[in-house]
């Protein structure tokens, strides 16, 4: 074959490209696919294990906020096959003295671990390489066990959690010589936390042949006294079950946590672990079963004890999946439960009155409720006796507000309605469907918008929107926006239309399934002005060497037809961090970026702020919020960028990979 000059030209250029990689190849930094549990009480310490890929020379765990902290105790990788067959090879040295044991018979329970990792020794053996054993010989002999090398290295920390720490949801990183992790959710409660017994606790009697009682802190096989929370994991084929203690007459709830703790398994389908739970009676008789509560796939099961006694609770997969990263949090009891907030909204730095629906609450109504003066979207809880509820997001906007009046299910008996604004109103039985007459612009787009599903309300909404005649100039069942991380059914409708002549149109609210209720509320927001952006920038940890640069993408979800460009700038830039370039070209839906870090190490990883700025013609420059976000796959397919809490950089120099054994 004859070479020309610029055949090789090109093959010293790949040549040097590759040269160039290798000299420049570092350790991975961490990824993480669970922590378990994924959350604690407030003033407890208990051990947990973070699952994932490249944890080796584990440093420390990132915990957002104050309150909690954490202590690196093993890193755990399960070793090769040779390694595995040196292990039973010592193995088989002691089975003789094993043997011996009976079963445990003769050996008093309180002897048997004591006396077994003395055998162990005299083998040059350990708790932990018989636990290895044991993992590997599951993981190849199981046909419905799924090996997943992204969850095959483990790190066990004991997490310490302080009695006043703030509870709620908190983003965890695991920090390695190499870099920074993903984040992960886990949640410090106000409840009793319990875990499931797993047989990794006492597998070494077990799997030596030895028969002995686990003890009884390792596990929760006596009945639980509520309100608590149940933590747990499922296997392939497995279910889940607690015991509980009730008394007549309790209104019990039983909310699962588990899609909302880990959002999106890339390698998965749905792309989340598919939580199911029943309640059952001492005889086995289902009393209660739930597999989602309204459009969350994570469910909630309501129940009214008929007697006093002991109650058991079952969780598993619906299709009888599992995984180590199928991790679950169950909270139980007589427990206040919020399914509902009226209005949906209200106007930012005005005072509005509330009611809220649910169960267990101790409060219905709450007036002269103010909001903040800045847009966005809150969490409101309601108290109970025993405590404050789950939390719904309420919606802040700056327009003027108004309600629904009832009798306007038909285009003649119409609402009339401001523009710009916000009405609130529902869809209120089967059937029910509500018309508004907006006045605008002429020949002017105009922007309508349904606040519903995103606000916790089962509405699955539709707009139509009509002429002086009658006749449908717009419609929209489904509006898909990005933006929204955890949506899956992009319920909430919006349509952008331009007006008539006489910039008069109406516009119908409806459910799609022909459904309604008290609970289907809706927020419908007219109007005329610029089309909206956000901006999600991922991944949301960077690490850098010192003196290099991390790279990141920020991704532009336009509606509604900008396609200018995007400035992108940091705020508050710590000394020695600099943005490298500031554009979103125009016509584009994202653009990577690079920021410049000091030659120095950091102390501990530093906090970043981002915001972005659009300039339509004709008008003053908008500033859009840059929100940190994860690119989570949703059963190898679709993307989904889900908020975090806040970008973070490591600058660190990590340590050189070790060599292949290969």
């Amino acid at each position: 074959m004859k070479v020309g000059k610029c055949s090789w030209s090109g093959l010293l250029v790949c040549l040097g490209f590759w040269l160039g990689c290798a000299g420049m190849a570092t350790a991975a930094p961490p990824k993480v696919g669970y922590v378990y549990p994924a959350g604690g009480q407030m003033g407890d310490s208990f051990e947990a294990e973070f699952g994932g890929q490249y944890l080796g020379d584990p440093v420390a765990v990132i915990v957002s906020g104050k309150g909690v902290d954490a202590a690196i105790l093993e890193h755990d990788k399960v070793p090769s096959a040779q390694v595995i067959s040196d292990y039973r090879d010592k193995l088989k040295t002691i089975r003789p003295a094993l043997n011996r044991f009976h079963g445990g018979g003769d050996v008093p329970a309180a002897e048997v671990m004591p006396r077994l990792l003395e055998l162990l020794e005299k083998a040059e053996l350990t708790e932990k390489n018989v636990r290895h054993i044991d993992q590997y010989t599951r993981q190849r002999n199981d046909p419905k066990r799924q090996l997943n090398s992204q969850i095959g290295e483990t790190v066990r920390v004991r997490f310490t959690v302080a009695a006043d720490a703030e509870p709620g949801v908190r983003f965890c990183r695991l920090l390695t010589e190499s870099g920074l992790s993903n984040p992960l959710r886990f949640v410090v409660g106000r409840l009793p936390e319990y875990r499931e017994p797993e047989a990794w606790r006492f597998f070494l009697p077990e799997y030596l042949g030895v028969k002995t009682e686990p003890p009884e802190e390792q596990g929760t096989r006596g009945p639980v006294t509520l309100p608590a929370v149940l933590n747990g994991r499922i296997l392939p084929g497995e279910v889940d079950e607690f015991m509980i203690e009730a008394a007549e007459g309790n209104q019990v709830v039983v909310a699962v946590e588990a899609r909302s703790l880990i959002p999106y398994l890339a390698d998965a389908v749905p792309g989340w672990f598919q939580a199911v739970v029943s309640l059952e009676d001492t005889r086995g008789n289902e009393l209660a079963f739930a597999d989602d509560y309204r459009f969350n796939p994570d469910p909630v099961l309501f129940f009214k004890i008929p007697r006093d006694g002991e109650y058991r609770i079952r969780i598993h997969d619906s299709i009888f999946r599992g995984r180590e990263d199928f991790v679950y949090r169950v909270t139980v009891g007589e427990l206040p439960f919020l399914t509902g907030i009226s209005p949906l909204g209200g106007q930012a730095g005005a005072e509005v009155d509330l009611v809220f629906q649910g169960g267990n609450l101790a409060e219905r109504e709450r007036t002269r409720f103010p909001l903040p003066e800045e847009p966005g979207m809150l969490l409101l809880r309601a108290r109970g006796e025993t405590g404050m509820s789950n939390a719904i997001p309420f919606h802040v906007e700056n327009l003027p507000e108004d309600g629904e009046r009832e009798g306007n299910d038909r285009i003649g008996a119409a609402n009339e309605m401001d523009m710009p604004g916000i009405v609130n109103g529902a869809i209120g039985w089967p059937g029910d469907q509500d018309f508004f007459r907006v006045k605008g612009k002429g020949n002017q787009p105009m922007t309508f918008e349904i606040f519903a599903r995103r606000l916790g309300s089962p509405l699955d909404a539709n707009l139509g929107i009509y002429d002086d005649d009658g006749k449908q100039i717009a419609w929209n069942d489904d509006f898909e926006n990005p933006s929204a991380g955890l949506t899956t059914h992009h319920a909430d409708a919006r349509v952008t239309v331009t007006l008539p002549a006489d910039g008069q149109c109406f516009v119908r609210v409806a459910d799609t399934q022909n459904r309604g209720s008290y609970a289907h509320a809706y927020r419908l927001k007219v109007s005329q002005g610029p089309p909206e952006v956000f901006l999600r920038a991922t991944p949301s940890s960077l690490n850098a060497r010192p003196g290099a640069a991390a790279q990141f993408t920020v991704h532009a979800v336009r509606l509604d037809g900008y396609d200018g460009p995007i400035e992108v700038r940091l705020k508050d830039a710590p000394a020695g961090f600099a943005l490298r370039n500031s554009t979103i070209p125009a016509g584009e839906d994202q653009a990577t970026f690079s920021i410049a870090v000091p030659p120095g190490a950091t102390e501990a990883p530093m906090p970043l702020a981002l915001e972005g700025s659009a300039k339509r013609d004709g008008e003053d420059p908008v500033t859009i919020e840059v929100v940190p976000a994860e690119d989570m796959t949703q059963a190898f397919i679709r993307h989904h960028f889900v908020p975090v809490d806040t970008l973070l950089i490591d600058v660190r120099e990590p340590p050189e990979p070790a060599p292949s054994r290969e």
